[in-house]
């Protein structure tokens, strides 16, 4: 019975040595086919990649902002020299949006806000990139209304980081455009691109659609479109979603919809929970907390000037 039992082993591991020996040059074929199109730029590109999407996260995870400020240029600068070799690296053109948009408010924009303007306009147009192409060679953006909107409803959940990039690069362009009439023009197609992404993923990047929403509604008075009772559901919704943790929330919740209603103790319990909240309770966005800390610190102590 021993001697039948080893020489079944015997034959189920070779069956299963078999198995996983076809299984690996499957693996190995479907990707020499799928880098079969690609140039050796490409292929270098993309095993590189990686390495720069660990030096990404890192920085996302960094409790210095002075450190990360000066290392958040390099690394865009890297992913742009990537961007030379493989143009229509998704990944690539995600990071690239998602970085010039945080380059420009975490350390740009309260103090050359013309500057940071450009930077996310950079940032929109890669996140345009990465999106699909439309007819006749027009990118997003450059359809007429209803050509958009149908562009846009026909774009599904694979698409929601392109879409969610573009908005917040856009949407944080015009809040520093409110005084250019020509920038107003654009109020309808952000409005329609933020509900989009809202519709696709409300609990995309830390309830992100709901957060832009927010501050979409709540940084402009009624005359100029803004509606407080919009910016306050998106508002809460967020802290719902996030617990409280993002505390980007708090900050842009205080700046903007508490602010236009001039509700000083709402302005003041926000901000002061933020200062006290630890940034380090949501460690893969560490920095985004610390900058909020320290915009809220800023923010609370013109409070006198605001109200």
């Amino acid at each position: 019975m021993s001697k039948i039992k080893s020489g079944f082993c015997r034959e189920l591991n070779s069956d299963i040595i078999t198995v996983m020996t076809f299984w690996r040059l499957g693996i190995i074929l479907v990707v020499l086919v799928t880098m079969a199109g690609c140039s050796t730029r490409q292929l270098a590109a993309r095993m590189a990649f990686p390495l720069v999407q660990g030096q990404y996260l890192a920085l996302n995870e960094e409790s210095d902002t002075v450190l990360a400020r000066q290392a958040i240029p390099a690394n865009l600068k890297m992913l742009e020299g990537m961007l030379k070799s493989d143009e229509s690296n998704i990944p690539v053109l995600h990071n690239l949006a998602e970085g010039f948009c945080g380059f420009a408010f975490g350390f740009v924009e309260d103090e050359d806000p013309i500057r940071a303007a450009s930077l996310y306009l950079r940032g929109r147009n890669y996140a345009l990139r990465s999106l699909p192409a439309q007819p006749n060679g027009k990118d997003l953006v450059a359809l007429d209304l209803e050509g958009y909107k149908s562009a846009l409803r026909q774009m599904d959940s694979t698409h929601l980081p392109g879409l969610f990039w573009l908005s917040q690069c856009w949407a944080g362009w015009f809040m520093l455009n409110l005084d250019n009439p020509s920038a107003l023009v654009d109020i309808p197609r952000i409005e329609i691109l933020l509900l989009r992404t809202l519709e696709l993923g409300d609990t995309f990047h830390y309830a992100g659609p709901h957060l832009l929403l927010g501050s979409f509604y709540g940084g402009r008075t009624k005359i100029l479109g803004g509606n407080p009772v919009k910016s306050l559901a998106h508002f809460e919704s967020n802290l719902k979603l996030t617990n409280s943790k993002y505390l980007l929330t708090q900050l842009l919740f205080a700046r903007t919809y508490a602010i236009q209603t001039q509700d000083r103790k709402l302005f003041e319990r926000l901000l002061n929970e933020a200062l006290a909240s630890p940034a380090e309770a949501l460690p893969e966005q560490r920095l985004v907390n610390e900058i909020a800390k320290t915009k809220a610190k800023k923010l609370l102590e013109s409070a006198d000037d605001l109200f």
